[in-house]
């Protein structure tokens, strides 16, 4: 066999995704996320093992014409997948529901199409289509390119759209919270650039006639093989895939008790809004989220690396910052909006709005003018 590069990077990608799909199943293999992504990465595996079944037709499909058209659906839920991984990382908590699998019907339709039309002939017969190109001729493989293309773009651009909105909504940001975003962001603005450079090349091969692309193709692929290679690096060194957080000597959390520890805090602080409360304890606010005192002050220790009075002076100052902006033009004084915002001083409140925002409340109010 004659290994050109093209071929040599394909290989190369699939055996980077192969351990990266280990460590995700390892970290975390009871998080819905992780097992989201280990399905795209699979995915995106048979599409490089498509890739060379083609190249090397001779030697794969004219001698094993079963294996055709098996990788070519799974074309269709890359997307998908992606979009529901960037979902089940903004959603609190996130449960895989049934109308989930919709977003799955293009690639049950195009299964059920080469299953019908193919996989169902005998070898010989599927050599004769093979040959004849009649099932996957050059105007339907177009047709494909384009909707695979827009389609991914349409929920990558929808991802970025549900992550961005994730983060601005979130008032206080932890440690976690942070890497999170900075691990989500990775995955799905690389893989959107990544697609587009992809999409570029597909134009340029189709309208080109085929000639002069082997360049374009190799830049994309090797674009795909960095960024599978940096995520799995990622994977292997970061803390964001299930690995236990250290929250003390004495307790440890999962990724998952962290995760959902994490998004049942946020709701409960946002929903209900707890800090409003002038006297508002440790104790009380766990009682209220009916979980244990001391778990829940480990996790605001660990997760978040404050207090927990400044983590609940934190969603005090965004209240209040929400405040000034909503009456900068009203008769209402800084003194209302203390009290109201969940202080039980002024005193108090200036210290911790100088603490969280690096100016004073009338600094502030006489900015947004």
């Amino acid at each position: 066999m004659n290994f050109k590069p093209i071929d040599i990077i394909h290989i190369l990608t699939i055996f980077v995704q192969i351990p990266l799909i280990g460590v995700l199943l390892y970290k975390g293999h009871r998080s819905v996320s992780n097992k989201l992504m280990v399905f795209f990465f699979f995915a995106q595996i048979l599409s490089s093992v498509d890739m060379l079944f083609w190249l090397h037709f001779d030697i794969t499909l004219k001698l094993y014409p079963f294996l055709a058209y098996i990788c070519t659906p799974f074309f269709l839920v890359w997307g998908p997948t992606m979009y529901l991984y960037i979902k089940s990382e903004t959603t609190n908590p996130f449960v895989f529901k049934r109308k989930y699998l919709l977003h799955y019907l293009p690639f049950a339709l195009l299964s059920i199409y080469f299953l019908a039309f193919y996989h169902f002939h005998s070898l010989e017969e599927k050599r004769e289509i093979l040959n004849s190109q009649e099932l996957f001729n050059l105007s339907f493989r177009k047709i494909l390119s384009v909707i695979t293309a827009l389609q991914v773009l349409v929920y990558n651009i929808t991802s970025i759209i549900t992550l961005e909105h994730f983060s601005k909504e979130t008032k206080v940001k932890s440690s976690h919270f942070t890497i999170k975003m900075q691990w989500n962001r990775f995955i799905i603005y690389g893989y959107f650039i990544t697609c587009l450079c992809n999409n570029v090349a597909g134009i340029v091969y189709f309208t080109s006639g085929f000639k002069e692309t082997s360049t374009y193709l190799l830049v994309t692929i090797l674009l795909y093989f960095l960024y599978f290679s940096i995520i799995l690096v990622k994977a292997l060194l970061g803390s964001h895939l299930g690995e236990q957080t250290k929250t003390s000597k004495n307790l440890l959390f999962s990724k998952d008790d962290v995760d959902n520890l994490n998004n049942l805090l946020e709701s409960f602080m946002n929903e209900k809004k707890p800090y409003l409360e002038f006297n508002l304890t440790l104790s009380e606010l766990a009682s209220k989220m009916k979980i244990k005192e001391r778990q829940l002050s480990q996790f605001i220790n660990a997760c978040y690396q404050t207090s927990f009075q400044d983590y609940i002076n934190g969603f005090r100052i965004e209240e209040a910052k929400r405040l000034i902006k909503q009456n900068k033009n009203s008769g209402k004084t800084i003194l209302e909006i203390v009290y109201e915002s969940g202080f039980n001083s002024k005193s108090a409140f200036n210290f911790a709005f100088k603490k969280h925002t690096k100016t004073t409340p009338t600094l502030y109010k006489k900015s947004l003018k």
